[in-house]
C-alpha cells in the first residue's frame, strides 16, 4: 500500500473507495432494476459482461439504492496493483470502516510485522467482526477480474459462504471469477446480470440516444442497433460518431459483424475525429490508470490540467470522475487500451517518457507503488532499481520482500548490482539454492558496500535489514553459531531499530540457543523478543516466540509442559490462522514431535509430510530434520520399511546438501536401527557394514567445540543396538557408560531414559533380574511423568517383552496403567493378540481345512481329501468361524490369509 505522506495520495485512495458519480443525464434500467428488486436477500450480486455494459454504472446505481434503504454501503474500485495480499486487505479494511466505522479494526493486526500475510485470518477476523453487526451491510468490489491471487479468490470465496444474512457482496468483472458460483445458484443466492441483462434494449437504445440529441429514422437506427446489439458503450461511441456523418446508414456499413470490430470502428471513428491537438492530449492522458489536474499538467505540459479534465468530462469523452470534488478522473477501460494500444504502436518513444514522467510525479507525491509500476511501464530499469532501493526498506519491515522480488525481474542484473536493497533481495529468493558459504558471501559484501562489515557500531536500518536476511539465512543452513552472534550484536542496540526486525533476530538466536543447548540464553533472548514484540501488532512473530518455548521444551525432555504450552498456543494464537497457513508449519512440527513422543501416531503422516511440502519463510533446517526423522519413525513402526528407507535418504540428501552432518548422522543410525529390526538373518553384518562405511571421526569434527557432540551420541547409541544385536551386552553396558558422561545436567532427560532402558535389557539378558527390574522400573517412572512412550516402541520387540514380563509382576497402580497403555498402542498389538489366541485354540485339522477352503475345494472335496465325512467338514468350518469371529467361509479365508494362517 502506498505510504500516504502528500494529500494528492490520500485524494486518490479515497476516489478508490467511493462510487463514481452518476451523470445528470444517467439512463433508467428498469429491466436491471427489476431483476434487483426481485431478488432482495441474493448473497451475491455479480455483473459479469466485457467492458462497456455498463457494469460500473449498475453497481453505482445499486448502491445508491441500498443506501437510500437504510444499508451501510462500502465501495473498492480494484486497479491493477491491488493483486496482493496487503494491499488488498488494506483498501478493503479501509472500505468497510468507511461503511460500518470500527468493522477490521482487528484484522489489521494480520497484515503488520509478519513474513507472508495469513490471508484465511484476515478474513476469518472479518467474518466475526461481521456476525456482530446488525445493520445491512453491501460490499462492492469492481473490476474484480484484476484479482487474480488463488488465496485472495479463496478467502471471497468464504466470505460469500459464511457472511451473516445481512451481508450482501457486489461484483462488476470482465469475467467469471472463480467462486463457488453453482452452489450459490443452487441455493438461490446468486444473482448473475450478463452481457444480455444489461445490454440495452431497443426502446433504452433510442431513448439514450435522444437524451444525447441525436434523432435517426427508423432505417439508420435499426442499423445501428443491429451493429451495436445494445452495447451501452457502443451507443454513446455512435452517438458521438454520427453527430459528424451525413450518411449514417452507407457509412455503418463500414462497421463489420462482430462486437470488437464494431468497437475498434467506432473508437478510432470518434477519436480521429477530434482535432489533432485533442488527440494528443487524449495519447498524453491515456498512459494514467487514474488522473488528477497537476498530473496531467505533467504529462501534457500545460498548466490548465484540472479545467482540461472538466472539459473533457463535458464532451463526454469516457473521462469519468472518481469523487464529487473531481480531484481525481479515470478514462473507461475500453477508451483507455485503446489510446495505450494507438500511442504504443505509433510512437513507443513517447509512450515510454510519458510512463516516464508519470512515474516521476508519483515519486515526488509519494506514491511509491504507483512510480513502481509505471517505471515498469517506462522500462526504465535505472529508475526502477532506484525506486524499488528508495522503497525496499519499507517493504521489509513490512515482511513483503516478494513484493520487491516481483519487481526485481524487470531489472536487469547488471543495474541490480549496483542496488544494494536488490542484492539483498537476490539473496533472499536465491537463499535455498545457495550454499552457506556464497550466500554469507554474497551478505558480506553488501555489508561491506553499506560501509560495516564489522562487528561494532551503530547499525543503519539497511544494514539492520541485510543482518536480519542473514540471520534468517544461517537458520535455514544449520549455522548456528551465526545466529547466536548477530543476536549478541542486535542485544547490544536494542531498541535503536525496527521492533519487527529486532524480533526476527532475537526469535533465531533464541532458537540457536535451544539447538546448542544453551537453555538460560534462549529464555534469556526469548524474554528480550517479547518485551519488543509488545510494540508490535501483528501476531506472526508471537506465535513463532511461543513455539522456541515449546522446542526448549522438548529439547531438555519436557514433554507435558511441552504440550501444555502448545495447548495454550492453539487456543491463543493459532485460531487467527487458517489451517493450511504457511505460518503454522513451524508449529505443525512442534505438535507432530509431541504427538510421537507420546504415542499419538495416529494421522501423524499425513500432518508431517503437510509440514515438510509447506516451507514457511523461516524454515529452521532442524526442525525440518527433526520432522523428516518423525516421518521416517512412524513409518517404521507403522510396518512401511521401504517408506522409512526412502524418507532417511530424503534427510540424508537435505543434511549433505547444506553440510549439516549431525542430520546426516542421525539419518544413518535411523537407518541402522531400520536394518537391525529386520527380520533377515544377516541383519547384524549389514548394520555393521553400513556403520564402516561413514566416516564418523570427520562428522563428529564439525562438533568438537560443543559440550554435547550429537555425532558421537548418534555413533554411540547405534554401537550399543549393534552389540545388543549380536549378543553382547557387557560389551552394550560399557558403551552406555561411556555414552552417558557426554550428557549435560538439566538437559536431554529423553536421552538419559533411553540409556537406562538399553541398561535394562542388557541386564536382564545377563541375568541380573533385580538390577534389570529396578532401571526399567525407574526408566517408566520417568517415561509416565512425561508421557513418553515413543522410546520404548523405538527399541523394538526385546523392550516389549521385557515390560510384558514386569506388567505382572508390578502392582503401583499408577505405573501398570502407564505400563497397560504402552503396550496397547504398540504397533502389531492387535494382530499379535489374535495370533496369540489362534496358536492356542486352532487345531492342526483345522488349519487344514481353512487351507484347503481357501485353495478353492468344496465341502465334499475337502472331506474326500482328509478323509472327512462331510458332517465333520462343517463341524471344523463352524468352530473356524467362531475362533476367526467371522461368519461364513469368504470371510474366514480372508482374515486366515491376514493372519498369515495359510503359509505352510
Amino acid at each position: 500500500m502506498d505510504e500516504v505522506i502528500d494529500p494528492a495520495a490520500g485524494s486518490l485512495l479515497r476516489s478508490k473507495l467511493s462510487p463514481p458519480q452518476a451523470a445528470s443525464d444517467y439512463l433508467a434500467r428498469p429491466q436491471v432494476e427489476a431483476a434487483l428488486l426481485a431478488h432482495p436477500h441474493a448473497r451475491l450480486v455479480l455483473f459479469s459482461a466485457p467492458a462497456g455494459f455498463g457494469k460500473t454504472t449498475a453497481l453505482a446505481m445499486l448502491a445508491s439504492e441500498r443506501r437510500h434503504a437504510g444499508a451501510a454501503v462500502a465501495w473498492l474500485s480494484l486497479g491493477p496493483g491491488d493483486d496482493e495480499p496487503v494491499r488488498f486487505f488494506q483498501q478493503l479494511i479501509d472500505a468497510l470502516g468507511r461503511a460500518l466505522p470500527g468493522l477490521g479494526e482487528d484484522a489489521l493486526g494480520y497484515l503488520r510485522n509478519t513474513m507472508r500475510v495469513p490471508v484465511e485470518a484476515v478474513m476469518e477476523s472479518l467474518l466475526v467482526d461481521l456476525a456482530q453487526r446488525q445493520e445491512p451491510l453491501l460490499l462492492v468490489l469492481d473490476d474484480l477480474h484484476l484479482i487474480q491471487d488463488a488465496e485472495l479468490l479463496a478467502a471471497l470465496n468464504r466470505l460469500v459462504k459464511l457472511a451473516p444474512p445481512n451481508f450482501t457482496l457486489a461484483i462488476g468483472s470482465r469475467s467469471q471469477p472463480p467462486l463457488s458460483l453453482a452452489t450459490l445458484r443452487a441455493k438461490g443466492q446468486l444473482l448473475e446480470l450478463g452481457s444480455e441483462e444489461l445490454r440495452l434494449n431497443p426502446e433504452e437504445a433510442r431513448s439514450y440516444l435522444e437524451r444525447s440529441g441525436l434523432q435517426l429514422d427508423g432505417e439508420a437506427f435499426a442499423a445501428l442497433y443491429s451493429h451495436t446489439e445494445g452495447w451501452m458503450i457502443g451507443m454513446h461511441l455512435a452517438s458521438l460518431w454520427l453527430r459528424h456523418q451525413p450518411q449514417p446508414v452507407q457509412q455503418m456499413a463500414e462497421m463489420g459483424a462482430d462486437q470488437g470490430a464494431v468497437g475498434d470502428y467506432l473508437l478510432r471513428s470518434v477519436f480521429e475525429q477530434l482535432p489533432q491537438e485533442r488527440q494528443e492530449l487524449l495519447l498524453a492522458l491515456g498512459v494514467a490508470q487514474q488522473l488528477s489536474g497537476d498530473l496531467a499538467n505533467a504529462l501534457t505540459g500545460r498548466h490548465d490540467g484540472q479545467q482540461l479534465l472538466e472539459e473533457l468530462e463535458a464532451m463526454q469523452l469516457f473521462l469519468l470522475p472518481l469523487d464529487r470534488e473531481r480531484q481525481w478522473y479515470r478514462f473507461h477501460n475500453l477508451f483507455a487500451e485503446f489510446l495505450r494500444t494507438r500511442l504504443r504502436e505509433r510512437d513507443p518513444e513517447r509512450f515510454k517518457q510519458l510512463h516516464f514522467n508519470a512515474s516521476l510525479w508519483f515519486t515526488n507525491h509519494h506514491m511509491q507503488n504507483l512510480a513502481i509500476e509505471h517505471a515498469c511501464l517506462a522500462e526504465d530499469a535505472e529508475m526502477l532499481a532506484a525506486l524499488l532501493d528508495g522503497c525496499g526498506l519499507e517493504l521489509i519491515n513490512r515482511g513483503q520482500l516478494h513484493l520487491i522480488h516481483s519487481w526485481r525481474q524487470h531489472v536487469p542484473d547488471a543495474i541490480a548490482e549496483r542496488y544494494p536493497m536488490l542484492v539483498l533481495v537476490d539473496v533472499w529468493s536465491r537463499a535455498a539454492e545457495l550454499g552457506l558459504a556464497e550466500a554469507n558471501r554474497l551478505l558480506d559484501e553488501l555489508l561491506q558496500r553499506w560501509g560495516q562489515g564489522g562487528d561494532s557500531g551503530p547499525l543503519s536500518e539497511q544494514m539492520f535489514a541485510a543482518l536480519a536476511v542473514k540471520a534468517v539465512i544461517a537458520m535455514q543452513k544449520d549455522d548456528l553459531d551465526t545466529c547466536v552472534s548477530l543476536a549478541r550484536r542486535i542485544e547490544a542496540q536494542l531498541g535503536q531499530h525496527t521492533a519487527f526486525l529486532e524480533v526476527a533476530i532475537l526469535t533465531v538466536g533464541a532458537l540457536a540457543h535451544v539447538m546448542l543447548g544453551q537453555a538460560e540464553q534462549a529464555r534469556k533472548l526469548l524474554a528480550l523478543a517479547q518485551q519488543r514484540n509488545h510494540f508490535l501488532e501483528g501476531r506472526y512473530l508471537d506465535m513463532q516466540l511461543a513455539n522456541v518455548e515449546i522446542l526448549l521444551c522438548l529439547e531438555q525432555g519436557r514433554i507435558k509442559q511441552a504440550q501444555l504450552l502448545f495447548e495454550q498456543l492453539r487456543t491463543r494464537m493459532m485460531p487467527w490462522f487458517g489451517e493450511q497457513s504457511r505460518a503454522l508449519v513451524l508449529p505443525a512440527i512442534s505438535d507432530a514431535l509431541i504427538a510421537y513422543h507420546q504415542g499419538r501416531l495416529d494421522g501423524l503422516p499425513e500432518r508431517l509430510r503437510w509440514a515438510l511440502a509447506a516451507v514457511d519463510v523461516i524454515n529452521p533446517i532442524d526442525l525440518y530434520a527433526q520432522a523428516m526423522l518423525c516421518l521416517a519413525r512412524v513409518q517404521r513402526l507403522h510396518d512401511a520399511p521401504k517408506e522409512a528407507a526412502a524418507t532417511l535418504v530424503l534427510m540424508q540428501n537435505l543434511a549433505a546438501r547444506n553440510h549439516s552432518w549431525r542430520f546426516y548422522a542421525q539419518a544413518v543410525g535411523e537407518e541402522i536401527a531400520l536394518i537391525l529390526q529386520e527380520p533377515a538373518a544377516d541383519r547384524s553384518r549389514r548394520a555393521e557394514q553400513r556403520l564402516k562405511s561413514v566416516d564418523w571421526a570427520k562428522l563428529a569434527a564439525h562438533y568438537k567445540q560443543r559440550k554435547f557432540n550429537p555425532v558421537l551420541w548418534v555413533l554411540g547409541l547405534t554401537r550399543i543396538r549393534l552389540q545388543q544385536a549380536r549378543g553382547h551386552y557387557s560389551e552394550a553396558l560399557h558403551e552406555i557408560t561411556q555414552l552417558r558422561s557426554q550428557l549435560q545436567n538439566d538437559w536431554h532427560g529423553l536421552h538419559r531414559l533411553r540409556l537406562d532402558l538399553l541398561a535394562a535389557l542388557s541386564y536382564q539378558r545377563l541375568g541380573y533380574q533385580e538390577r534389570a527390574q529396578s532401571l526399567l522400573v525407574q526408566c517408566l517412572i520417568g517415561a509416565e511423568r512425561e508421557e513418553a512412550r515413543s522410546l520404548f516402541i523405538e527399541e523394538g520387540e526385546a523392550i516389549r517383552q521385557l515390560l510384558q514380563q514386569l506388567e505382572s509382576a508390578e502392582r503401583q497402580p499408577a505405573l501398570q496403567g502407564f505400563l497397560r497403555s504402552l503396550l496397547v498402542i504398540w504397533p502389531g498389538q492387535e494382530l499379535r493378540q489374535a495370533l496369540d489366541v489362534l496358536e492356542e485354540g486352532l487345531t492342526e485339522r483345522e488349519r487344514e481345512v481353512v487351507c484347503l477352503a481357501a485353495k478353492g475345494l468344496s465341502n465334499e472335496e475337502i472331506g474326500q481329501q482328509l478323509s472327512l465325512a462331510l458332517g465333520t467338514v462343517k463341524w471344523h468350518l463352524h468352530n473356524i468361524y467362531e475362533k476367526l469371529k467371522v461368519r461364513n467361509r469368504t470371510q474366514a479365508i480372508r482374515r486366515a490369509r491376514e493372519l498369515s494362517l495359510l503359509e505352510s
